[in-house]
Order: C-alpha cells, then sequence, then structure tokens
C-alpha cells in the first residue's frame, strides 16, 4: 500500500450528476451574466476552457469578461446554488464505498489529502455534509481568491498537500485517486502514482487520446486495497 493518498472531490468521493453538462451549464450561466460584449461560444469552444490551463485568462476576455477573480467568484456562487439544489433532490449523494475506504485508510494510519478544483467553501460544506472531514489531514480546494494556477491539471496543489504532509519521496509513496484526465495529468506532473476511479466506465471512450495515462484503473475503492 501506500504512504499517502490523494483524492479528487466531485465523481470520485461525491456523485455530480451529468458532469460534463453540470459544469458547461455553470459556465454558460456565468457567461451570460458577465459578457460584456455579449460573446457567448458554443459548447466546443467552452469544452477547451477546461483544459486551457492558465491560457483561460485569455478566452474569458475573448468572450467579454475582463475580471478573472470576479469570474471565479460568480462561477462558485452559481455552482454552490445548483449543487444545493441537487442535494435536495438527492442527485447529489456519497458514493457508498467511500466511508469504509476512508476508515480504513485511516486505521492504517495513511495520510489521506483532498485536491480539488471546487471552491474551497463548497468543498468544505461538502465534507462536511457527509461526516467526511474527520479523515483528511489536508485539503486543497480552489476559490476566487486563490490563483488558478494552482487548479489541475497544474501538479501545485499536489506538491502544496504533499509537503503540509511532510511528505518525502524519497522514502514513501503516494497516489492521487481521481475520476478525470486532469487528475491524471496532475498526478503525473506532481510525479506520484496517478489511479483512474472509473464511477461511469462509459464515459472514457477517448482516454488512450490524454496526455498522460493513468498507472491504475478501478471501478471501486475498495479495489485500492488490492493495489500494492
Amino acid at each position: 500500500m501506500y504512504d499517502c493518498y490523494l483524492f479528487d472531490l466531485d465523481n470520485c468521493l461525491i456523485h455530480i450528476p451529468n458532469p460534463g453538462e453540470y459544469f458547461d451549464n455553470v459556465l454558460f450561466e456565468t457567461l451570460k451574466k458577465l459578457s460584456s460584449n455579449g460573446s457567448l461560444p458554443g459548447r466546443s469552444e467552452r469544452n477547451t476552457f477546461w483544459f486551457s490551463g492558465d491560457k483561460y485568462l485569455e478566452l474569458l476576455e475573448k468572450w467579454g469578461v475582463s475580471d478573472g477573480e470576479f469570474f471565479w467568484k460568480y462561477f462558485d456562487e452559481i455552482d454552490f446554488k445548483n449543487r444545493k439544489i441537487l442535494l435536495e433532490k438527492d442527485e447529489i449523494f456519497l458514493y457508498d464505498d467511500v466511508l469504509g475506504a476512508l476508515k480504513k485508510l485511516s486505521s492504517d494510519n495513511k495520510k489521506i489529502g483532498l485536491i480539488s478544483n471546487t471552491a474551497n467553501y463548497i468543498a468544505d460544506f461538502f465534507l462536511d455534509k457527509f461526516g467526511l472531514s474527520q479523515y483528511f489531514h489536508e485539503t486543497f480546494a480552489l476559490g476566487y481568491d486563490k490563483d488558478q494556477e494552482f487548479a489541475k491539471p497544474s501538479p501545485l496543489g499536489i506538491l502544496q498537500v504533499l509537503k503540509k504532509l511532510d511528505f518525502d519521496p524519497e522514502n514513501a509513496s503516494a497516489m492521487m485517486i481521481g475520476d478525470s484526465r486532469v487528475d491524471i495529468f496532475a498526478a503525473k506532473r506532481a510525479n506520484i502514482t496517478s489511479c483512474l476511479i472509473k464511477r461511469d466506465p462509459h464515459k472514457y471512450p477517448h482516454r488512450n487520446d490524454w496526455e498522460a495515462h493513468p498507472d491504475f484503473e478501478i471501478e471501486k475503492l475498495d479495489d485500492l486495497f488490492r493495489i500494492s
């Protein structure tokens, strides 16, 4: 087993229905509110936004949004509002294998971290809601007050958490578990083991085209304990 386990939040620990469509709708709603030139990009162009790295500001400017910090503040507010609606409908829920896996890792004295591109106050809300906060030694999430250069696929969030966990790569091992290509790419760039959790096995028809490929693939968190 590994010494440190780092988890993504959305669709790794908690279920977000139709995540591609969900986050695209939040982006579109944000742009409708903030665009000064009425520029509303098509779906394919909006898809590039999530993988644009530090070039996202260029896209926002093209779409008539000059203030990146305010963009994320508004985006997060819409995201949080929509999540609470879905939570009330039981469409956001904790996967049934999460608590057992975290309890086992905790009892085995593993260091556990969270790395999420979700706003910090949203991540904290759901960790508390589902009783997960006690299991995480360190968490990293974003927010309008944090530089987006830390967002996955950047490795900076992972490296920051590992530093706080006193991780020594010479004498210990770490694994990042997430459901998307940005999780895998970030783990590779941080030089740790990557594990793709395929909550929806039909979601990944094009993963052979990803910039980086996972070291392991699992369908439930119980499978982590068969990886050595």
